[in-house]
């Protein structure tokens, strides 16, 4: 930067048009800064007191919960809200009924169940997040969607918990696993899941379970077959852990199975979130892509 003689005189013309002694005296009397933080903390705090944010527990606390009591989980995605909001995806096409399901069950307050929503949807993004970008495209545009279901004061749990290899750049991977095995451990547990999900998987979330069966549905739009798979599942004794991965008709299923008095906990993707954290799967953004593709 070149600096002469005009330019000096030029910045004093400046600075002389203001009083520094004056400056100086307003900056003395303005209130001490920390006692400013204080009241501008209790104003906001009072002017917004009536605002209640949905409390969504992180996946950890998720887990935690579903380990120390007998909830049963159903998880909300982008998916189900845009099936709610007239859509259709590539698991399910719209159906006003499931629609309508979908609205029952999460609206529902059944104090044994808890309703799985995106941490990150409430949540600053971090640098460990992979995908930052949902958060302020698919996101803020539906937003209004998001909110229209919301139960003021109502505990969620996190919908994460099935995706964390495939959100998370760096995350505490093996306390997760570890976590969500044992949800199985010793347990009699029934799979109800796409007939191609388990098609390409090579590590085995429930070697800790004692006893596991399957039942499969159609890989793609299974929710026009819910009375058959419902009529599969009541062969099952209700000391069967039922472990859904079947989309959006997993919700709808999982929820008519709970109000039976089953124990139901939606998983959707961690079956396949396992595994490509057992194989080191590069998830860019093509990998990611892949992974929440329909299964073929």
């Amino acid at each position: 930067m070149k600096y002469s003689l005009k330019t000096f005189i030029n910045n004093i013309r400046y600075l002389a048009r203001y009083n520094l002694k004056e400056i100086d005296s307003k900056i003395q009397s303005f209130p001490n800064l920390s006692n400013f933080a204080d009241l501008l903390r209790d104003e906001i705090k009072n002017d917004f007191d009536k605002i209640q944010p949905p409390m969504v527990e992180t996946s950890f606390e998720t887990l935690q919960i579903l380990l120390e009591t007998q909830k049963s989980f159903i998880r909300f995605g982008d998916g189900e809200y845009i099936l709610m909001n007239g859509g259709s995806i590539g698991f399910q096409k719209y159906d006003e009924n499931l629609a309508r399901d979908f609205e029952a069950i999460i609206t529902s307050e059944y104090e044994n169940l808890l309703i799985g929503l995106g941490y990150g949807y409430f949540h600053i993004p971090t640098k460990q997040w992979r995908n930052s970008w949902f958060k302020y495209t698919w996101v803020v545009k539906n937003y209004p969607i998001i909110k229209k279901y919301l139960i003021p004061n109502k505990e969620y749990g996190s919908t994460d918990i099935s995706q964390i290899y495939a959100g998370y750049k760096d995350y505490d991977f093996k306390r997760h696993y570890a976590m969500l095995k044992a949800l199985f451990t010793d347990k009699k547990i029934l799979l109800i899941c796409g007939d191609k999900v388990l098609a390409n998987v090579e590590h085995n979330l429930f070697t800790q379970a004692q006893e596991m069966s399957i039942i499969y549905g159609a890989a793609k739009h299974a929710y026009a077959e819910i009375s058959t798979l419902k009529e599969e599942i009541l062969k099952f004794n209700k000391d069967w852990l039922l472990i859904f991965a079947l989309r959006p008709a997993g919700k709808v299923l999982g929820y008519e199975m709970f109000k039976l008095g089953y124990r139901v906990l939606d998983i959707g993707h961690s079956i396949k979130d396992y595994d490509a954290y057992k194989r080191g799967v590069r998830m860019d953004k093509e990998g990611v892509s892949k992974f929440f593709a329909p299964d073929e």
